[in-house]
């Protein structure tokens, strides 16, 4: 098939360049002709680590910056300060950057001060409207097999985003508008950038069919064989530690005024003490045969037995409205499964964790 002639999109890119000097643009394995055509333009094409080398010339003309997807590494994210000051260094001296990724700007964690994807304009893909993969120009040009270069694509969206794919149409099990209703702007920008969507006048469509078949496929497989930990995992992991061992502090202070000396062996109710003691003695305590013999029968129970003993009256809310307590549950809780069970964190979890940890450090300081 003939080569699609992106002449005009790539007269719009520098167009765009040349009058706001510094712009982002997504475009990853959906589109590979488009990327070869914007190298062929008249621009110093150069790679990051090479660009950010020392006492490298200014540049004057018009530089895109490849493999800016690199960044989104936490352990290369401390290259986006140099790289800002590098920029900016180009554009006053007459330069223009074009700042070209596979990864959309949602993939990149957030740095201190300014940002430079927040300073730059937003250059667009070229848009692509299909039933499917197989019509993207990577497949029909190029030749590539259609599930792989689907895949591509959306590992090259970032894992966070990919758990938010996987909340909209699988478990909330949506298509069409439904489902790209409960994305945010910057997800959606993402999903035009990989072709995934296209916009569609005010709004934008799927570039699958209606049920998502193919792509909720290739979401099962990327998902799958994603091993990597997400850079939200260490802030969740230690706030979700702290906010359950203050939680247990509080119960336990409360057993301890209620109960004084016997407060091990009052505190659990019903089926707990036996529960307790099968978990202690299976892994830590062989030799004990109650609760009492245990230094903190607290520290055997989960999150949600352990909420369950402000229902005693000797406990109470720990001075926690009942509202209050049904959102910790609701968004906490889910949070806390997701991580036992290794499952992809969603790209508010950060958020939600620091909000009820700050909470819960106020409302209980520490002595």
């Amino acid at each position: 098939m003939s080569a699609t002639d992106y002449s005009d999109w790539i007269l719009g890119v520098h167009r765009k360049a040349e009058q706001l000097r510094v712009v982002f643009l997504q475009l990853g394995s959906s589109n590979e002709p488009a990327r070869r055509a914007l190298g062929a333009s008249q621009v110093n094409v150069t790679r990051v680590r090479d660009y950010l080398q020392p006492d490298g010339p200014l540049t004057t003309g018009t530089v895109v910056i490849d493999g800016m997807e690199s960044l989104t590494m936490q352990s290369e994210a401390t290259q986006m300060g140099a790289l800002r000051e590098r920029v900016f260094s180009d554009v006053e001296a007459g330069g223009r950057v074009i700042l070209l990724s596979r990864a959309p700007r949602i993939a990149f964690p957030p740095v201190v001060g300014s940002s430079l994807l927040d300073d730059a304009s937003l250059a667009h893909a070229p848009a692509v409207k299909s039933t499917g993969a197989h019509e993207w120009p990577t497949c029909v040009e190029d030749g590539a097999s259609p599930a792989d270069v689907l895949c591509r694509a959306l590992t090259e969206l970032g894992m966070d985003l990919a758990a938010s794919l996987d909340r909209v149409v699988y478990e909330s099990l949506l298509i069409g508008q439904s489902a790209l209703g409960l994305l945010n702007a910057r997800e959606l920008e993402a999903l035009d950038g990989s072709s995934l969507t296209a916009p569609d006048g005010a709004t934008r469509t799927w570039n699958f069919p209606k049920h998502l078949g193919p792509l909720k496929k290739a979401l099962d497989e990327v998902l799958a064989d994603a091993l990597d930990p997400q850079q939200q995992l260490a802030e969740v992991s230690s706030g979700l530690w702290k906010i359950e061992r203050i939680i247990r502090r509080e119960v336990r202070r409360r057993a301890i005024a209620a109960w004084a000396e016997n407060w091990r062996t009052q505190c659990l109710n019903g089926d707990l003490p036996e529960k307790v003691l099968e978990r202690a003695s299976e892994s830590a305590y062989m030799g004990a045969t109650s609760v009492k013999q245990l230094r903190d029968p607290l520290e055997w129970l989960s999150l949600g037995e352990l909420l369950q003993l402000k229902d005693r009256s000797q406990i109470g809310d720990l001075g926690l409205s009942a509202a209050h307590w049904r959102q910790f549950s609701a968004q906490i809780m889910p949070i806390r499964n997701r991580l036992a069970h290794m499952r992809s964190l969603r790209p508010e979890d950060a958020a939600d964790v620091v909000k009820w940890q700050r909470v819960l450090e106020m409302r209980f300081p520490t002595n």
